[in-house]
C-alpha cells in the first residue's frame, strides 16, 4: 500500500534516509534520464537546486519503506520557480504570491513502477495527496509550471486550471504556467477519474509546521 508522506523542516530529521533516496532518484530522472538544460551531473549522484530549503515540503509516496514517487511544494510569498525564473509565463495574470498559495515542482515516479498508456497510479495518488494536502492546510490554490500536455488530464478530473500567461516554448518543450484550485471538488475529481481508494494516504509523523505560517493545524480531509 503507498502511503505519502509530508515532510517539512518540522519532521525532516526522522527522514533523513528517504529525502536522500529521493534526491538519488531526482538525479535519476532529472539529469540522467530527462536531460534537463541547466542541470548537470553533480559528483554525489543526488539532485539538489536553489529551492530545496528549510521552507520546503516533500510528499513522498512510500511503498514498503523504499521511496517511488513525490513531489514537493514551495511557500510563493519566497523564492519559487514560477516566481524568480520563470515569470514571463506569468505575464498575464502575474506570478501568484500569497501564504495560501503553493508552487508544485519535481513530481518524479521511479521508472520501474510507471504503467504504459494509462498513467501512473502512484503518480495520481501522489496529485491527490497534494490536493489532500493543500485542503488540509487551508490552501486555496497551487501554481505550477508544466507541460501543455498535462492540460487535458487536470481539466478531465474537473479541475479549476486558470493559465497565468500564454503556452510557450522552452528547450524544444510547450510549457504553460497555472493556478489549481484547492477544493474537496478537485480532491474527488482524480480520486473518481483515477479510480483512487477513497481515503487520505497522507501519513504525517512526528512535530508539524503548518504551511501557512501562524496558522492552525487542521485534520488531513480523507
Amino acid at each position: 500500500m503507498l502511503d505519502v508522506h509530508i515532510i517539512t523542516g518540522a519532521n525532516r530529521h526522522l527522514y533523513q534516509r528517504e529525502l536522500d533516496e529521493h534526491h538519488q532518484i531526482r538525479h535519476r530522472i532529472y539529469i540522467e534520464e530527462l536531460r534537463w538544460p541547466g542541470l548537470t551531473p553533480r559528483s554525489d549522484d543526488r539532485e539538489y537546486d536553489q529551492f530545496d530549503t528549510n521552507d520546503t515540503v516533500y510528499l513522498l509516496g512510500l511503498e514498503a519503506g523504499r521511496v517511488v514517487g513525490g513531489l514537493r511544494l514551495m511557500p510563493t510569498t519566497g523564492p519559487h520557480l514560477i516566481g524568480d525564473v520563470f515569470s514571463r509565463f506569468a505575464e498575464q495574470k502575474g506570478v501568484p504570491r500569497a501564504p495560501d498559495i503553493a508552487e508544485w515542482t519535481r513530481i518524479f515516479v521511479v521508472p520501474e513502477r510507471r504503467e504504459e498508456h494509462t498513467g501512473s497510479k502512484i503518480g495520481s495518488t501522489v496529485i491527490a495527496s497534494m490536493i489532500d494536502y493543500g485542503l488540509r492546510e487551508g490552501l486555496s490554490g497551487i501554481s505550477v509550471l508544466m507541460n501543455t500536455f498535462w492540460l487535458p488530464k487536470f481539466l478531465k478530473y474537473g479541475w479549476r486550471v486558470r493559465p497565468l500567461g500564454m503556452p510557450d516554448v522552452h528547450e524544444g518543450e510547450w510549457l504553460v504556467a497555472v493556478l489549481i484550485d484547492v477544493t474537496p471538488e478537485a480532491l474527488a475529481g482524480i480520486r473518481h477519474d483515477r479510480g483512487l481508494e477513497h481515503r487520505s494516504a497522507l501519513v504525517q509523523r512526528g512535530p508539524v509546521r503548518p504551511f501557512i505560517p501562524g496558522a492552525s493545524h487542521v485534520p488531513a480531509v480523507a
